[in-house]
């Protein structure tokens, strides 16, 4: 796409070098940073991070928009990147808005405690840092449906009824989080996978679910701190380190994935199933928790699973 919004080679290098100093609109410089905090630490988004899009010409409709395709390109990119998905022909190669690659991973040593988004800037009446628009049709179908599968309508997707033409998108992302998508997966490591993915993002917004996944599937207790605070320890079996390790990389550095991460699953008795599972539960848990704590969405007051 770069190509078409700048059809100078010249203004394009100087983007891919440093977008914040590139010779583009002042409103496309703060979408590059805005999309770059929503990588690399969207937890840390806030209201006056907001506000910087609305200086700059954009609507609370506008925000939920840019959001909800960061979410989605963090979907898809981190599902072929830790798919090992080659390069169109036309791709332009190069840092990502004037940062090398290696810049966006972290370390475990980062993770800390879950963040609630702007929660000391928060009114306590406020489901999200944007406003909401709950009279759309697609609302009230989503809110109906949402109503009968979980018993009430979650925050996140409140948050985003300024956008309901995305509803099926979200739909649908959450329903994949509900369980393995294969049988080669077991409910507990998928289970440990969702809470670990929310770690890593520190996202609030599943904790409460990320819990219930595991004391479902059987998990030890203490499970979900552990994966905080020593996701990949020793304690773990060498199953358990195979499958963290793996969606600790996706997670961190999913260009980074190779043959050999797909090797160390199949050492511990795991097909390709489950090496595609995990990689797109941790892939589709990041486009949620980035979308949560880069819009300050308030966690829910349950759990988000099925009723049934």
């Amino acid at each position: 796409m770069l190509p078409l919004l700048y059809p100078n080679p010249m203004t394009r290098d100087a983007l891919l070098e440093d977008a914040q100093t590139a010779p583009i609109p002042e409103l496309h410089r703060e979408l590059f940073r805005f999309a770059e905090q929503f990588v690399r630490g969207s937890w840390n988004t806030n209201r006056s991070d907001l506000g910087r899009l609305r200086a700059a010409g954009l609507e609370d409709r506008d925000i939920v928009h840019w959001a909800t395709l960061g979410s989605t390109q963090s979907w898809f990119t981190m599902s072929a990147d830790g798919g090992g998905v080659p390069l169109d022909g036309n791709a332009i190669t190069g840092p990502a808005v004037g940062r090398k690659r290696e810049a966006y991973g972290a370390t475990p040593e980062r993770l800390g405690p879950p963040i609630a988004a702007l929660e000391s800037d928060r009114r306590d009446d406020e489901i999200a840092m944007v406003g909401l628009d709950e009279t759309s049709d697609a609302y009230h179908e989503t809110a109906n449906w949402a109503t009968k599968h979980y018993g009430f309508v979650p925050n996140l997707l409140r948050a985003v009824s300024l956008q309901p033409g995305f509803y099926r998108r979200h739909r649908l992302a959450l329903e994949l989080l509900e369980a393995p998508q294969s049988k080669s997966l077991e409910p507990r490591h998928h289970a440990m996978v969702r809470a670990l993915v929310s770690h890593l993002n520190r996202s609030a917004y599943h904790e409460a679910t990320a819990r219930e996944l595991l004391d479902r599937a059987g998990a030890e207790e203490g499970v979900f701190d552990q994966l905080r605070d020593d996701p990949l320890g020793m304690d773990w079996s060498p199953v358990d380190r195979a499958v963290l390790a793996f969606a600790t990389k996706i997670g961190l550095n999913a260009y980074k994935v190779t043959e050999k991460d797909a090797s160390s699953l199949r050492e511990v008795g795991l097909d390709d199933e489950a090496y595609v599972d995990i990689l797109n539960t941790v892939s589709i848990q990041t486009s949620l928790d980035r979308l949560a704590n880069t819009l300050g969405v308030r966690p829910d007051s349950a759990p988000l699973l099925p009723q049934s």
